[in-house]
């Protein structure tokens, strides 16, 4: 299934209780920037980091220039550890006191005892002319830069601030990012060991977009196969849109290369970045944003607004670039039609072992889900050598096991105990990352969709004929060896290809709903009624067209794509009846870019994110609907659009706990990430359901 995603732990052989309390991550492609365990110690290392600023192709003057401690939602908040200003080069430097827990002055800090917060700097104000006059100042020139958890930091961290490091940060960190709170411009996560261990790879993320050190926009990234169950000579290509970086660095720069920051440039730039709605697309409670005043607003609220509230604003930010004389080439040409930026992962690697056999490591994807450490798996399809593979949030090969025939024909899963699920031929395979043993579960007919519940229960589906049937695996999370599956429906539908359960209490028996290809969805039910089947009753549920994908909210509620119509329903059972919410079912589906719409899945405030199967002209898209309050469109009329190259029939569609949207389509060797563009989502599903947390912001 789409969206419910798998508890993996990476390849450290780990049990998710010292996943959560551990903040290892691969930082492939990022070796400058540290990468450090939860545990802060009393003593840990002086250091005198270093960095530079410059806007465009001049340093930055007399700017100010604050490092911050992130700080964590419910309790410790981000706070301001250090300052300093720019010397008559841009340059800047930080010490770092050995001691933990001190109380330091001016530009020395120390790390905190009792938690280890991601360190990152900001940079106001400066005299951006290169013309020597200390006192001038644009005030609305603003850079960030991560240089890594605090107990890591060394004197090998330096950062390069310019236009493109800003965007690429602001990028990965969007939606911890509060330009107004307690304190503005804070980066603010749950403390779970979960989501800290996400906070920890924001430094290898950025580095896919920008070089860090150099300040300057990467064109690709080759990532070695990190420790895990792989042939360590598979290695996976990352390859952002450097253009697409470029162009906003550009924009930025209009800016900031002004005398102050009320020249015109910067009013454009402030007037055409519309804030967010922070009810759809904020990690954050805010109740609305102020117009931007300075560049590192701006980014956030393009980035997070990524149509800009519509074509006459994003044709304005545009041609504040300055086409090819905007001082990072090369930008794109072309006006987008939004400021979402990917990267595309691909690999011509077969894993190439007796366990990983000698299918490709990306291969025809036909699914993607996260785990708890924000690491992708992907189903690959290709026929007879398909893998089950796995990359870390960072696009890092860990995992490729060859299971049965090879080739999923729908997807996989995730169990409340973490085992990872995927059908091949005639079976079902539970695989253990810890201990990584796979166990063979004989299921007689061809699995075709895969989900878990929360209280130990996997679920598939399969077709005989033109008649689709939903099986149980009862306890199949905790059991010693192979269990017998009940058939528990014979009347969900001719294509049943996604499934997801509901919940109804913690250890309960949930309902199990089922996408049919025709205009319902069946309901499953536990029930001793009359006509039970194994203990479950099989309903119907109208739908507004032949429904394809289905996700389900924290209240159940029901998300339904019809992949014929484009419509997309929003149900709620109300006196015994599903009945839509208010604006759905949406049936404008063209308004947002919707173009027979398959898999779907929300992010932590409900919005509706969809991959669309038919294609522009050389592009690909997904589409994004609001579901707070009323159906509310927010993706440009031709969806959120890449080059073929990046997108392409959308087929499988995940949002992860950083806020990324992993697509998969139909034919490709690659899969892509949309980066930062949702709101995080506790994953796995399972877990989620089992803990109650499912479908929420982590």
């Amino acid at each position: 299934m789409i969206g419910n995603s798998f508890a993996r732990l990476t390849g450290s052989k780990r049990n998710l209780l010292a996943l959560m309390a551990s903040s290892a991550v691969f930082t492939a492609g990022c070796a400058n920037m540290a990468t450090t365990a939860s545990n802060p110690t009393p003593l840990g290392q002086a250091a005198t980091l270093s960095g530079k600023i410059h806007g465009g192709n001049q340093p930055v003057v007399g700017a100010t220039v604050n490092l911050y401690f992130s700080g964590l939602k419910g309790g410790t908040p981000a706070a301001i550890a250090a300052t300093t200003t720019t010397d008559t080069a841009g340059s800047f430097a930080f010490s770092k006191d050995p001691v933990n827990g001190n109380t330091d002055t001016g530009n020395t800090f120390s790390c905190p005892t009792g938690y280890n917060p991601l360190v990152y700097v900001i940079s106001k104000g400066g005299n951006t002319q290169n013309n020597g006059d200390p006192t001038q100042t644009n005030a609305a020139a603003a850079f960030i830069s991560v240089y890594g958890n605090c107990q890591g930091l060394s004197a090998a961290n330096h950062v390069d601030m310019t236009e493109v490091t800003t965007v690429a940060t602001m990028a990965a960190v969007q939606q911890f990012f509060n330009p107004f709170g307690t304190i503005n411009d804070a980066i603010v996560f749950d403390g779970t060991g979960q989501q800290s261990n996400i906070v920890t790879q924001f430094p290898a993320t950025i580095a896919l977009l920008a070089d860090p050190s150099a300040g300057t926009a990467v064109t690709s990234t080759t990532l070695t196969a990190g420790t895990g169950n792989i042939n360590p000579a598979v290695t996976v290509t990352a390859t952002p849109e450097p253009g697409k970086v470029n162009l906003l660095a550009n924009i930025l720069s209009a800016c900031i290369n002004q005398a102050t920051g009320a020249a015109a440039n910067c009013s454009s730039l402030f007037t055409a970045a519309v804030p967010p709605n922070t009810g759809f697309t904020t990690n954050f409670g805010n109740s609305s944003f102020a117009p931007a005043i300075d560049t590192l607003q701006a980014i956030y609220y393009m980035l997070t607004n990524p149509s800009s509230g519509g074509t006459s604003n994003v044709a304005t930010l545009f041609g504040l670039a300055g086409g090819v004389s905007g001082p990072y080439q090369p930008a794109l040409a072309t006006q987008p039609t939004d400021w979402t930026i990917a990267v595309n992962y691909t690999s011509t690697s077969t894993c190439g072992t007796t366990t990983g056999g000698s299918g490709g490591f990306i291969s025809g994807p036909i699914d993607i889900n996260i785990d708890a450490a924000d690491n992708v798996w992907i189903a690959n399809s290709q026929a007879g050598t398909g893998n089950l593979s796995e990359i870390s949030g960072a696009g890092v090969p860990t995992t490729c096991v060859f299971l049965g025939s090879g080739g999923s024909q729908g997807g996989a899963t995730i169990d409340s105990a973490n085992n990872v699920w995927i059908g091949s031929g005639a079976n079902l395979y539970r695989y253990n990352p810890t201990t990584t043993v796979a166990t063979t579960f004989p299921v007689t007919v061809s699995p075709i969709g895969v989900t878990a519940d929360g209280v130990g229960n996997v679920y598939f589906t399969a077709v005989n004929g033109a008649v689709g049937s939903l099986y149980q695996l009862p306890g199949a999370a905790g059991s010693g060896g192979a269990v017998t599956a009940l058939q528990i429906s014979g009347n969900v539908g001719a294509h049943p290809v996604r499934l997801m359960p509901d919940f109804q209490g913690n250890a309960v028996q949930g309902n199990i709903f089922v996408t049919s290809g025709t205009t319902s969805v069946a309901e499953v039910s536990p029930s001793t009624g009359s006509g039970n089947l194994n203990g479950f009753l099989t309903s119907s549920i109208p739908t507004s067209g032949n429904s394809y994908g289905i996700s389900i909210s924290h209240d159940n509620r029901l998300f339904i794509s019809s992949i014929d119509s484009g419509a997309i329903d929003g149900l709620v059972l109300s006196a015994g009846t599903y009945t839509n919410i208010s604006g759905f079912p949406f049936t404008t589906p063209g308004t947002i870019g919707i173009a027979t719409p398959t898999s779907i899945s929300v992010d932590g405030r409900l919005n509706v994110w969809i991959p669309n199967n038919t294609n522009g002209t050389g592009t690909g898209s997904v589409s994004e609907l609001a579901s707070q309050g009323t159906a509310t469109g927010l993706s440009p009329s031709t969806g959120f659009q890449k080059d073929a190259s990046y997108l392409t029939s959308g087929r499988a569609l995940a949002v992860d706990q950083a806020g990324n949207v992993w697509v998969a389509g139909d034919g490709t060797n690659f899969i892509t990430e949309i980066v930062g563009a949702g709101v995080p989502l506790f994953q796995p599903y399972a877990i989620g359901l089992k803990n109650g947390r499912f479908q929420t912001i982590p």
